[in-house]
């Protein structure tokens, strides 16, 4: 389910990174880069922080890893990204 919230209110700076990020994925923005950018200063900067924590420095495991884990995760729940 993509919420229509997390598509508006965005910054200069952050709608000019979006649509560079709209040209080199074919016209949409990936939904944890808009989940990460929604009302940045209250939610996204924290949340940001706890996923780089988890995913990438609480771990024995290299990224590759990391994130082939992640694929196969979000495979099995049905989850698009």
């Amino acid at each position: 389910m993509r919420l229509k919230n997390v598509e508006t209110g965005h910054n200069a700076i952050q709608k000019q990174k979006f649509e560079a990020i709209k040209a080199r994925l074919g016209g949409r923005v990936p939904d944890p880069i808009l989940t990460f950018s929604y009302r940045r200063d209250f939610f996204g900067k924290y949340f940001a922080a706890c996923y780089h924590e988890a995913m990438r420095l609480s771990s024995e495991w290299r990224i590759g890893e990391v994130e082939l884990f992640a694929v196969f995760v979000s495979k099995q729940n049905q989850c698009k990204y």
